[in-house]
């Protein structure tokens, strides 16, 4: 089912310096990381759209833009997501997260209900890169960067939030749903 108010946004401007090599290409379990996120997204979002500094995306049919203020780490990413989002409503993943969904995202879309920002929640964490976002915040990022705090959880707390949990009682649920890849070392997990 596609939501025809949601844009899929995925993060993958981070500097990669603890993969050694540029993190949305590095191959995981036979495809790079960053296909395992488009693929989980597309069949939900009207539009996907990949945040990132370097690199060619060309294979996925997928809208490309850097970052508008290089620098600010994961609150400069969702500033650029927002400001090139059509939708009212955007749902962000990080790249190097390849176990998540589309049953996940689709979980996270329809309780999202009226809040402006909906984070994910898991084993006592939650994942600000994580979550559903209205266009609506995007001044608040701007603002945020342009004064020198470009820390998500510090603006994500000035509006109507809440996390999402996530069990394993849940279909989607796997014990290494959100496996986080950071390191060489991490792929062979």
């Amino acid at each position: 089912m596609i939501f025809p108010g949601i844009t899929g946004i995925i993060l993958a401007g981070g500097e990669s310096r603890r993969m050694g090599s540029l993190k949305p290409l590095v191959v995981y379990n036979g495809k790079p990381l960053i296909n395992w996120i488009f693929e989980a997204l597309n069949p939900i979002c009207s539009q996907v759209i990949i945040i990132a500094n370097i690199g060619d995306f060309s294979e996925l049919p997928a809208l490309v833009f850097p970052d508008n203020y290089p620098g600010n780490g994961p609150a400069g990413g969702i500033e650029a997501g927002l400001s090139h989002c059509q939708t009212a409503h955007a749902l962000f993943s990080s790249c190097d997260t390849p176990n998540l969904s589309t049953g996940f995202f689709n979980h996270l879309v329809k309780n999202h209900h009226d809040f402006e920002i909906s984070i994910t929640a898991h084993d006592g964490t939650n994942e600000p890169l994580i979550g559903v976002y209205s266009r609506l915040v995007h001044p608040a990022f701007k603002n945020a960067i342009l004064s020198g705090d470009p820390h998500p959880p510090r603006i994500i707390r000035k509006f109507r939030w809440q996390e999402i949990p996530v069990y394993p009682d849940h279909d989607f649920y796997r014990p290494d749903l959100f496996l986080n890849l950071n390191t060489p070392f991490d792929l062979n997990y």
